[in-house]
């Protein structure tokens, strides 16, 4: 589907206040939810807001949410399908650079800090003890931060993987879309000239007076 790039723009817009109102308010609800519920007055503090890990958790993947919207709005507006100048280029290279961060920094930290602090998964919890039998007759376990390292690790790890196939395949996208559509050729293999009309009216029956260049 066509858009313009003045209906493409106030889309990006519209994507980037939203956004900003998302974010703002999930970083509101992620500070109501690991508040304390009372002050040092003694006094109740966001008591009609839910407390605890799982709204917590909850409010940031709407914080997320919202900042994923305004780098997808301010990519609409300056970078996508458009033609690309130094400016766009380096408001590119942040936007990405921005998302990168996000991906492979924001997001394992905080996984870090909900199974560390929250959690609690420490090296002297055992998640997994594995018989001896298994082992030639060893002592081995795995703790809960072995498992919490594992977990953090295969999801970078998969970042790393996908992220490089996803821009391969994007780069792709947009070489395809300047390739030239084939014309049709002939029995011996020359490109046929046929009047539109004639194809329209007729389909696919051969025009009386086409002809083939040599």
């Amino acid at each position: 589907m066509y858009v313009t790039e003045r209906t493409q723009t106030l889309i990006g817009l519209g994507l980037t206040v939203i956004g900003l109102i998302t974010a703002i308010a999930g970083g509101f609800l992620v500070h109501t939810a690991e508040a304390p519920e009372f002050n040092e007055f003694g006094e109740a503090v966001y008591s009609g807001f839910p407390r605890g890990w799982f709204p917590a958790l909850v409010a940031q993947g709407i914080s997320l949410t919202g900042v994923m919207m305004v780098l997808g709005g301010l990519t609409l507006i300056f970078v996508y399908n458009k033609t690309m100048t130094w400016a766009r280029a380096m408001i590119g290279a942040v936007l990405f650079t921005s998302l990168m961060f996000i991906i492979f920094a924001i997001i394992p930290n905080q996984m870090l800090t909900l199974f560390q602090s929250t959690f609690e998964w420490t090296p002297q919890k055992i998640f997994l003890t594995i018989p001896p039998a298994a082992v030639l007759g060893n002592d081995i376990a795995i703790s809960y931060a072995a498992l919490k390292d594992m977990i953090v690790a295969g999801y970078v790890t998969t970042a790393l993987i996908v992220v490089p196939i996803a821009m391969w395949q994007w780069q792709g996208r947009a070489a395809k879309k300047d390739e030239p559509k084939p014309e049709p050729v002939s029995k011996y293999g020359r490109p046929v000239k046929v009047k539109s009309r004639w194809r329209k009216k007729c389909g696919s029956r051969r025009h009386p007076f086409a002809t083939t260049t040599s």
